[in-house]
């Protein structure tokens, strides 16, 4: 054999085994920290993903495909064992080459979330589309195409038993599924599409009655319930789109899908053009809300006039969904609402201090009383969001004590069994080492009943954390009539001369009875280490391998 031929041999060999080499799961890492998608050290071992190569992103934020990009991937999960997302402003992602083992999916595992923004450029799959397979994944659409060469599943999995979350928000652009479109399935999985002009699906051969079920069920909305979803067939395809339908009523508040209502909560709404009188429908089911008339007992709450525009619920449970509809009346013409729905807050909000624009705002609902407080609003590095109260206290000269109340409690405090007070607050190294304390009073004349922190130290506390008081300490105040709360710095019963400090207070919240150190063992998460968890150990025992 020639020198030349075995040379060509070698070549050849070399370049078949660079071309089989085997697929890759690839994680996104954005070494380089420049956020792109192209960039190979942005990925393992500073590999840019092929064709043939699973990519798995669990970062925030995540990759950008622009419009310099042609990204390929055989499988692309956004959230598999984290949060993930991905952006795409232009350029192409290709996922696989043909049917089989090749998909998208937002948000793999049940813990998992993931998140799709697309504004532009062209995402072409050969086989599946999950939005929520067993995790919470939204996909935002604002411009683009997508083509999906398979199944389009929304709030759906093939795994069956976990049950997943799916949002699909479609204000622009087209997605085209040449294969089946399933959402809300298997039953426990939560599927919602959202579809604003000019956002189009279209859905290969005729699907009106698969695509009318879900409307029926409230999974495809327009405009978040404001609108109409239109569905036609041309022979080929189904076509959905959203259009604004002005008859109906709309803007609800809580807002749909709301999942931190109070439990005061008043529901109003914005009238639909020509409305007369509004029938208000509201309850706990979904299905008895959607089919109930004017002579269904429990669900229907009467018809209200034109310029009402509200509802007052009573007795709204904490963390329990709820849900509403509005019909507007122009007899004999009946515009039937949307059907809206939200979910009450696990706890009942005193103050987050999120809803004062600057600190005039605030002082309409909290005084410093003439002590010797400086209130304000702070706008950055709160507990949870933004916004604080910055409470500086000075107890160096009469009255000797530093005082913030607040009058904008006018709630019952024993709503739905609530036992406890968070009061999340942090202080300064500097400060001051005084007593800090909380305290309540009715509108029945009782003396204000005061609780102390026992640590006078807690103020130089630097990081956030919560004072938690149980609501029965509050002695001989009625809590079902609480007029004022106080947080205070000093002793309001025994001034004495103090220091002064900082304190920032955050997100004040009353809870029910509630699990706040979950034991390690404890496996079906009721807080409580017993035989059920014994049971579960022994089942998963029983069936490993």
């Amino acid at each position: 054999m020639s020198n030349k031929l075995f040379t060509v041999i070698v070549f050849v060999l070399l370049t078949a085994l660079a071309g089989s080499a085997s697929a890759m799961d690839l994680f996104w890492l954005n070494t380089s920290g420049d956020g792109l998608w192209k960039t190979p050290a942005n990925w393992t071992s500073g590999i840019l993903p092929t064709i043939v190569d699973k990519t798995k992103i669990n970062q925030l934020p995540g990759p950008l495909i622009d419009a310099s990009t042609a990204a390929v991937a055989n499988w692309v999960v956004v959230g598999n064992g984290g949060t993930g997302a991905f952006r795409m402003t232009g350029g192409t992602l290709t996922v696989g080459t043909a049917p089989g083992d090749t998909w998208i999916i937002v948000a793999y595992d049940a813990a998992d979330n993931g998140t799709i923004t697309m504004d532009g450029g062209t995402i072409t799959t050969a086989d599946r589309v999950f939005v929520g397979f067993q995790g919470t994944g939204t996909l935002n659409m604002n411009g683009g195409t997508i083509n999906i060469g398979g199944k389009f599943g929304i709030g759906n999995n093939d795994a069956g038993g976990l049950a997943g979350k799916g949002y699909v928000n479609l204000d622009g652009g087209t997605i085209n599924v040449a294969g089946a479109f399933d959402m809300s399935t298997p039953t426990g999985c939560v599927g919602k599409l959202d579809i604003n002009s000019p956002g189009t699906l279209v859905l290969s051969g005729d699907k009106r009655t698969t695509v009318q079920s879900y409307i029926d069920n409230g999974y495809i909305v327009a405009y978040g319930g404001m609108g109409i979803v239109n569905v036609s067939y041309d022979g080929v395809k189904t076509i959905v789109t959203g259009a604004v339908d002005t008859t109906k009523a709309k803007v609800p508040y809580p807002a749909n899908n709301a999942t931190d209502a109070p439990p005061y909560a008043v529901l109003t709404w914005v009238q639909g053009d020509g409305a007369v009188w509004h029938d208000v429908y509201f309850g706990t089911d979904a299905n008895s809300i959607l089919d109930a008339n004017t002579s269904t007992p429990g669900i229907y709450k009467g018809r209200q006039s034109r310029d009402a525009n509200s509802f007052e619920p009573t007795g709204l449970g904490l963390g329990q969904k709820y849900y509403w509809r509005i019909d507007e009346v122009n007899e004999p013409n009946i515009y039937k609402g949307a059907l809206w729905q939200f979910t009450v807050a696990d706890n009942a909000l005193v103050d987050d201090f999120e809803s004062y624009t600057d600190t005039n705002a605030m002082l309409t609902s909290w005084s410093k009383a003439g002590t010797g407080a400086t209130l304000s609003l702070a706008t950055t590095g709160g507990h949870d969001k933004a916004k604080t109260m910055k409470f500086d206290y000075n107890n160096s000269g009469a009255p000797y004590y530093s005082e913030a109340q607040d009058a904008a409690v006018d709630f019952n405090w024993t709503i739905d069994g609530v036992l406890a007070i968070d009061i999340w607050f942090k202080g300064n190294a500097g400060n001051a080492a005084v007593p800090m304390y909380a305290a309540l009073e009715d509108s029945n004349g009782h003396p204000v009943a005061v609780i102390t922190n026992s640590d006078p130290n807690i103020v130089k506390a630097a990081d956030w954390q919560a004072w938690r008081i149980k609501l029965s300490d509050f002695t001989g105040v009625n809590l079902s009539n609480v007029k004022k709360f106080y947080i205070g710095f000093g002793s309001r019963s025994n001034p004495q001369v103090g220091g002064s400090g900082t304190v920032y207070f955050d997100d004040i919240r009353l809870y029910p009875s509630r699990c706040l150190d979950k034991p390690l063992v404890d496996l079906n998460d009721d807080c409580v280490v017993d035989f059920k968890d014994f049971a579960i150990m022994a089942g998963n025992w029983m069936s490993s391998s």
